[in-house]
């Protein structure tokens, strides 16, 4: 998850960096100080009167998770739950410890707190789909955020052009004023496209790569908890749990 991300901005930012510079361009050319304000400020500020706190708090999130924690490995995982599932079925439900997990996953402690509490199968299944539900709600949440700033950025880069212009015009006589306004027109459809189509709008689309990750996961927890919890054989447990995680020979 990570790796790919950090691949596409590199790849993205390299590659306009090269069209910049190539046939002998002048990287310093492209640099607007107040351009890059107004197409970035313009876009914060319209998506901070469209959204509420709530919204932000759930894409830092979602942007924290994709750049800094990244996805739990499926390896990992499934180790996890065949160990907890051994443990559960030598020494019982009482034993399985959510602080002592190793993948630290708040879903899995809390499938884990429900089954050494001896919930029923049914009520487990029930509490952990509704709360799988509003994580998933969060995710989309994010996503809608991600685009809206996406749709934003190259509205107020025209924004930023119509200002250019206009300072143009009026310093028609001043050629200088003339040279600057033009460069806060240009660069500001430049920095408002350039936000929305490589930064913007394809991390809409990776909240929604995460929210499928996530959610696979997270049907995978429910699956196994539920197994452990009907006394299921571990070596049952882990055929499912592969299964999910595609690490099995199945398929």
């Amino acid at each position: 998850m990570r790796t790919t991300t950090y691949l596409g901005l590199i790849l993205g930012v390299g590659v306009v960096y090269y069209a910049v510079l190539a046939k002998g361009g002048d990287a310093s050319m492209f640099t607007n100080v107040v351009a890059l304000l107004i197409a970035l400020g313009g876009t914060i500020a319209a998506t901070t009167l469209s959204s509420s706190m709530q919204t932000g708090i759930h894409a830092a999130s979602a942007f924290t998770r994709m750049f800094v924690t990244g996805v739990m490995p499926a390896k990992a995982l499934a180790s996890e739950l065949v160990q907890l599932a051994r443990q559960a079925k030598v020494h019982g439900y009482a034993s399985l410890d959510p602080d002592a997990i190793a993948t630290k996953d708040p879903f899995l402690a809390k499938g884990m707190r429900l089954v050494a509490d001896g919930v029923e199968a049914p009520r487990i299944e029930e509490l952990l789909r509704l709360e799988s539900e509003i994580l998933s709600e969060k995710r989309a949440a994010a996503e809608r955020m991600f685009r809206l700033m996406g749709t934003y950025s190259p509205m107020f880069g025209l924004v930023g052009t119509l200002i250019g212009l206009i300072n143009m015009l009026k310093g028609l006589t001043d050629p200088r004023a003339i040279g600057q306004g033009m460069s806060v027109a240009l660069m500001a459809t430049f920095y408002g496209v350039l936000l929305a189509g490589l930064i913007f709008l394809p991390l809409a689309g990776k909240v929604r790569t995460l929210e499928l990750d996530e959610r696979l996961q997270r049907d995978q927890i429910i699956a196994a908890l539920l197994a452990m919890r009907l006394g299921q054989n571990p070596e049952a447990i882990r055929e499912t749990i592969e299964a999910f995680s595609g690490t099995g020979t199945a398929g």
